[in-house]
């Protein structure tokens, strides 16, 4: 039962009002009581407790409908709506509530940046686009001075822009907001933009001058931990003359059964490594500290991959399963109709709209499911008639779905629609079995027999890891500093090269 649905909550939080301060109980007005209710919820945000959050900011909302704080307490249920539960339908609700009855309170403004950014979010087409940059040009034109807001709206538009393959025009917002707006909230997150961007036009030094102004500027910010990580990316590829990577001898993980026949190698956003082996037919997870975690387990594990949300799909021969609960099955349309099963299945992706691709090495197709699983259609066109031997997929960090293709040996970027982003191969390729794909759109490569091998975003090859260290390659994954981690078969290891 939601929030909303219990009678009681609300009378229950106004009678904690009254008994916690018996003495100002008579003098305490609707707006202080709510004002109160609506801190307090979001000092449980910071801390975590979102159950707690949501339940303070919806008794503001029922509870004291005629004060000043309801605009701010809907704004924080459309967050929550948003970022806790990804209920992108409520969320929205929520944010045209505050945009249509409160369009003159101070958080006006941050409705129609949440309406944007959901719409960028979700976007696949220039027109959708266009609908994102107009609901970012709407708060600028219609709250010029909001100090909070118009420099988030500057940054966002960048965001758009880049999106829209249109950096030049992406890197003069952020620059405007790093210049005009140096101390808002939106500040740090734009002078990183400025130097990602540059990064994404060929420009590797520039792009390390402005992310090292990211670390001097905003130190404890959490967007100097990523500029720091970039930097060294950055600088490994194009900082002193040819890359070079070093197999790291103090790096260890895992032992024992889990490192014999390896299938798959995940390191999350979040910082937790996955191992796939159908040695011990599971995923085994290890912590930032190398410590073995939970595993999961399932017959014939095939692949990982991680959703925009941070959820993990573990895919094995029958099913997939998404979480560490839900098992999915899926199955096509068949003969009248009748649906068939895929029960040869190698590697599954959630796209960012929430859609499910999987891959089946029977049919030699992807099929794409929409959110309730129900089938749609072939991926990356309809009514694919085109064999595809895919044996990966994975999001890339800007939510492009790449997948490689063993018998084509090729590894190509789409995006949600189908539409070729890139490709790598089949020049240079001769046994690819696993791909990860940087920040800065660089596609790293394990081939079989040739270590492992980075192209540049146009599909040139930058660098190759390989020896002693690196005979068979299996699988590989990526850490956020642009090291890579490799599993390799012959030595039965993961090694890490920086």
């Amino acid at each position: 039962m939601t929030f909303m649905g219990r009678a009681g909550g609300v009378a229950a939080l106004l009678a904690a009002l009254g008994a916690a301060a018996p003495g100002r109980a008579q003098t305490d007005t609707p707006e202080l009581q709510a004002r109160r209710l609506l801190d307090e919820g979001r000092g449980y945000r910071e801390q975590g407790k979102n159950k707690q959050a949501l339940e303070n900011f919806e008794t503001v909302v029922r509870g004291f409908a005629a004060t000043e704080a309801v605009d701010d307490a809907l704004l924080e249920i459309g967050r929550y709506r948003l970022e806790v539960e990804n209920d992108v339908d409520k969320a929205r609700a929520a944010f045209d509530q505050v945009a249509k009855q409160f369009p003159q309170s101070d958080q006006a403004p941050g409705a129609y940046y949440y309406l944007g950014l959901m719409t960028l979010q979700r976007a696949t087409s220039p027109a959708e686009l266009d609908d994102a940059l107009a609901q970012f040009s709407r708060l600028l034109t219609l709250y010029p001075r909001s100090e909070e807001w118009v420099p988030k709206a500057f940054q966002a538009q960048g965001l758009v822009l880049r999106k829209a393959g249109k950096l030049d025009e992406a890197l003069e917002a952020q620059r405007r907001v790093s210049l005009e707006y140096p101390n808002s909230d939106a500040a740090p997150a734009a002078q990183l933009e400025i130097g990602h961007l540059l990064a994404l036009a060929g420009q590797p030094f520039e792009a390390l001058e402005e992310m090292q102004v990211v670390r001097n500027r905003f130190p404890d910010s959490p967007e100097a931990r990523t500029a720091l990580d970039r930097t060294t990316a950055l600088y490994r590829l194009h900082g002193a003359g040819k890359p070079v990577f070093s197999a790291d001898p103090s790096f260890s993980l895992g032992g024992g059964d889990v490192l014999k026949d390896v299938r798959a190698l995940l390191l999350t956003p979040g910082g937790t490594t996955w191992i796939v082996s159908e040695k011990t037919k599971s995923a085994v997870s290890f912590d930032a500290q190398k410590k073995m975690g939970p595993s999961l387990a399932a017959q014939d594990p095939r692949s990982l991959s991680v959703s925009t949300q941070g959820e993990l799909l573990f895919t094995s021969q029958m099913a997939v399963r998404i979480g560490s609960k839900d098992i999915k099955t899926f199955a096509i349309p068949g003969e009248k109709l009748i649906p068939e099963p895929l029960e040869k299945l190698t590697a599954a992706v959630k796209t960012p709209l929430g859609h499910y691709l999987v891959a089946d090495e029977k049919k030699n197709r992807v099929y794409r499911f929409d959110s309730a699983f129900e089938y749609r259609d072939t991926f990356p066109v309809a009514k694919d008639q085109k064999k595809r031997e895919i044996t990966r997929m994975f999001l890339d960090g800007e939510g492009a779905i790449v997948c490689l293709d063993r018998e084509e040996r090729t590894v190509r970027a789409y995006d949600e629609t189908g539409k070729l982003l890139r490709t790598v191969g089949p020049a240079g390729l001769k046994k690819p079995v696993d791909a990860a794909v940087d920040p800065f759109r660089n596609t790293y490569v394990a081939e079989e027999e040739g270590g492992v091998l980075i192209f540049n975003p146009a599909g040139q090859l930058l660098a190759t890891i390989a020896g002693e260290e690196i005979r068979k390659p299996k699988a590989l994954t990526l850490d956020p500093s642009g090291a890579v981690l490799v599993y390799d078969d012959r030595t039965q290891k993961v090694q890490r090269f920086r």
